[in-house]
This record gives C-alpha cells, structure tokens and sequence, in this order.
C-alpha cells in the first residue's frame, strides 16, 4: 500500500474540510430561505385578513349609513304630514347619528322649515282659544283671525280648518250674545218707560146726586184710600147737620160720605166719588243673569256651567275653565271644545 506524504495527508485534510463546509453552507442558506418564504406567506395572510376585515367594517358602515338615512326620511316625512315637538325630536335624534355631513346639512334644512311651521301653529292654536275666552274682544277677533291666515302651507291646511271652524263658532256666539243683549236693553227701558207713565196715570168716577124733595139733604161720597178710618158723625147745632166720613188711605179709591143740613123740607141729595190713582214711581225690571258654559261636542258631555250676573263675568268664567289643563289636553287629544255665554 502506498504511502502518503505529510504534505498529501494535509492537503487531502483541507480537501475534505472544504467539502464538509460547503455542505454546512449549502444547508443554512437552504434553511434561511425557507424561512423567508414562510414569513412572507404570514405577512400576506395578515396583510390580506386585515384588509378583508377593513373593508367588510366599511361595507357594514356604508349599510349602517343607508339604515340611517332612510330613518331619517321616514321620520322627516312624518313630522312634515304633522309637525309637533315629540316628531321634530325624533328626526333631530336621526340625524344626529348621520355620518355623512353632507346629508346632515341638508336635513337639518328641512327640520328648520319645520320648526317655523311649528311656531305658526302653534301661535294660531293659542290666539284662538285666546278669542274663544274673550269673543267680544275685536282686537283678540283680529290678532285670531291672522294667525289663522298666516298658516299657508299645504300640510296645515286641515289645521287651518279645524282652527277657522272653532273661531267662526265663538265669533257667531259673540255676534248671537251682543244682538241679544241689545234687544234685552231694549226691551228694559221700554219696560221703565211703560212703568212711569202708569205712575202717573189717575182715573176719577163720579156719581151725579140724586135729590128728593123733604127736609133733609144728605150728600155722600166714599173716600177709599188705603188705611180704612171711621170718622163719626158730629152734630150741627146751626141746623142739624151730619157728616159720616169713611177713609181708606193711601190707595187710589176715596169715597167720602157726608149727611148734613135737616132744615123744613126732605131733601136727599146723594153723590158717589171714585178717584184712582195708580202710581208708585218707576218699577225695576227682574235682572238678568248669564250662563256660562263649556261644552265637549265630540261626547256631548257638558263640562262646565256658572250662572253669573253679568256678561263680562260669565266671558271670564268660561275664558278660565277653556284655560284650563283638563280642556286644553282634550282639545290636543282631537275633541270638539266649545265654550260660550247663554242668558237665563
């Protein structure tokens, strides 16, 4: 067998190293490069999850957003067909939880237009029960009768009319109550005019004498005038005279009888005197009293009725009844509400 040198044993020594060092080497980088794609193929994944979770989130956001906005449609066109504090709310509600500043400026637009409306009703809702309390009141009849006026929007037409109809009713009432007050006034001082002058009226009866030939003469009257007072004959020492007195004071018959002059012949002279008088000064009509009352057409249910001794006094009993909260819930509630004032 051969023998190698020192110097082949050395260099056939570093040969092998070298082999075994490119085989380490080889396998390393083998190894990093696996990694590699391993680390590239998680961060893909990653990247790709979280970009399917973005855009699932604006996909869910886009459709939360649509939600809201035909929310918001659906309350605007509510509280547009029947403005009221609780609808406006509610829409207000909607679009504050809009994301698009766009569509909220634009709702917020059509929510100030409702709240104009608003203010017009409810302006004319209050100026009517305002006449309806006071409806002999023309400035109140005014004041009314605009506000109703200024409700020109097409949704408040129902409104306006419901409105105009409580205040054509109370102006009828008022014009029913003045015509009536007049003919009363009327008829009061043709009444006291009547009374004065029977006062003064007097109405007188007489009865001519009837004589008889004789000796005595005997003249009566009867005097009927309220208190009934005997006066006895006095004798006549001239010539036998009588006189028979019979009293009623103080009314409007007097009859006075008086007998006098026995004197030779028979003579009987008879005379009867009747005077009326009717009098007492001026007569004082019975007064009149008022009715107030407030009425609920809707059940026919009478809610309230005073008598009063004057017209202003029963306008303001009814004014404070329709004032109250019991009526004015039941006006909002949709019932037909009337107050007025009757003569007893």
């Amino acid at each position: 067998m051969k023998k190698f040198t020192r110097k082949q044993m050395l260099t056939a020594g570093a040969v092998v190293l070298l082999g075994i060092g490119g085989i380490t080497v080889g396998v390393v980088n083998h190894n990093n490069n696996v990694h590699a794609q391993q680390v590239a193929k998680t961060k893909a994944h990653e990247a790709k999850v979280k970009a399917d979770k973005k855009a699932k989130s604006e996909q869910l956001a886009k459709e939360k957003e649509v939600a809201q906005q035909k929310q918001v449609a659906t309350l605007l066109a509510t509280a547009t067909a029947n403005p009221s504090d609780n609808s406006i709310k509610a829409v207000n509600d909607a679009i504050a939880k809009l994301t698009d500043q766009k569509e909220k400026a634009k709702d917020n637009e059509l929510v100030k237009a409702l709240n104009a409306r608003l203010s017009l009703i409810k302006k004319a809702e209050a100026a009517v029960k305002d006449y309806q309390g006071h409806a002999t009141d023309a400035n109140k009849q005014k004041v009314a009768q605009e506000a109703i006026n200024n409700l020109k929007d097409k949704n408040d037409q129902d409104v306006k009319s419901q409105l105009q109809k409580l205040f054509d009713e109370s102006n009828k009432q008022a014009q029913e109550a003045a015509k009536s007050a007049q003919a009363n006034q009327k008829a009061s001082s043709t009444t006291g005019t009547n009374n004065n002058a029977k006062s003064t009226d007097t109405q007188t009866n007489d009865t001519p004498a009837v004589a008889e030939s004789g000796t005595n003469n005997q003249d009566t009257s009867n005097v009927n005038s309220g208190n009934n007072t005997y006066v006895p004959n006095t004798p006549n020492t001239g010539g036998g005279s009588n006189t028979a007195s019979n009293g009623n004071s103080g009314g409007s018959n007097s009859n006075s009888n008086n007998s006098s002059n026995n004197s030779g012949g028979n003579a009987n002279s008879n005379s009867n005197s009747n005077n009326n008088n009717n009098g007492g000064g001026n007569v004082t009509p019975p007064a009149t009293k008022y009715i107030a009352w407030v009425k609920d057409n809707t059940t026919g249910q009478m809610l309230f009725s005073q008598e009063c001794s004057s017209w202003a006094s029963a306008s303001a009993a009814a004014s404070s009844f329709m004032n109250s909260a019991a009526v004015t819930n039941l006006i909002f509630d949709g019932h037909d509400v009337h107050s007025g004032v009757n003569q007893a």
